[in-house]
């Protein structure tokens, strides 16, 4: 995505502001910017430009979007907070798309179930929760990002995650907006299973009665708890790597001696070896050196192949 006379980037800047006069053109009035830095978007604080980024204000210009995006050959990726992923040096040729104001409703029906839009943020539904007198969330205090990302990520702790309480998912796929049963949900260890191309809209969460202060004493101690053993003052994209089965990948990565390693601007957190932090003037190249560097550091010492959890986009 650098600057220069390169015939076929030239091309392809034409086919992305082509892309954004068919979408003015058909009436999309969501906020549409070309290679726009995904270092301002992104927890980590490091990686080059989107070739578009769009922010769809409803289920209207988002079925829009989409159609538009693939009549015109160019790929996409859906954002939520940026909380759990990297973007490399190079950016995204492509489209990343971003959630509007229509996706951020919380709202509560008559059989405790909470519904949150995709974009809603995790800190929102547990104020909601708390004001409500509902339970079941507060394992995602201190978690941030939206609630898309956390159930694409099935999102948690060791004893608690989101698979436990999620009732169903609202989906757009192929043009379709439906609901889907958490028994069709095909969730596992941080993560669940969608078909290419299925965008998360929203989710619904069985719930329980209690009271405000008890909800906010639990959700106040989860916060507390994670700023103890987490760092949570510098940039990170939370845990890099996923626990293998039976195992601690921090307790992996601290055994081989590897808190304090650093490339570049990115370093092993010295109070959580699973986190990856951004020192200053880091670049996604280091995270990305550093990550291969801790993954083969383990690999040596123990014989175990960590996998990330975090996900990177380049193209």
């Amino acid at each position: 995505m650098a600057g220069g006379a390169d015939p076929f980037e030239q091309t392809w800047r034409r086919k992305l502001k082509g892309i954004r006069k068919v979408l003015a053109d058909r009436g999309f009035s969501g906020e549409v910017a070309e290679s726009e830095p995904m270092a301002s978007h992104c927890s980590l604080k490091v990686g080059g430009p989107a070739g578009l980024f769009v922010v769809p204000g409803d289920i209207g210009e988002l079925n829009l979007l989409v159609d538009v995006l693939e009549s015109g050959g160019v790929s996409w990726r859906v954002l939520g907070g940026g909380t759990n992923v990297l973007f490399a040096n190079g950016g995204f040729a492509g489209c990343v798309v971003r959630l509007g104001e229509d996706f951020m409703d919380i709202q509560v029906n008559d059989q405790d179930i909470l519904e949150a839009g995709a974009a809603s943020t995790t800190a929102a539904v547990l104020a909601e929760c708390v004001r409500m007198g509902l339970s079941g969330l507060e394992f995602l205090s201190g978690i941030p990002g939206t609630i898309g990302g956390a159930v694409r990520m099935n999102a948690g702790t060791g004893a608690e995650d989101i698979a436990g309480v999620i009732a169903e998912l609202k989906v757009l796929a192929d043009g379709r907006a439906s609901w889907i049963g958490r028994d069709d949900l095909e969730f596992s260890y941080r993560d669940l299973t969608l078909r290419t191309g299925t965008i998360i809209l929203g989710a619904r969460f069985r719930m329980k009665e209690d009271t405000p202060d008890a909800i906010r004493s639990r959700i106040d101690e989860q916060r507390k708890m994670r700023s103890r053993t987490q760092p949570t003052a510098e940039p990170s994209a939370g845990c890099w790597f996923k626990n293998p089965e039976g195992d601690s990948a921090g307790r992996l990565i601290d055994s081989a001696g590897l808190k304090g390693q650093a490339v570049g601007g990115a370093m092993v957190s010295k109070v959580h070896a699973n986190f990856l932090i951004n020192t200053g003037g880091a670049k996604a190249r280091d995270f990305l050196q550093l990550a291969g560097n801790v993954r083969e550091a383990v690999n040596k010492a123990f014989g175990v192949i960590l996998e990330e959890e975090v996900h990177v986009f380049e193209e």
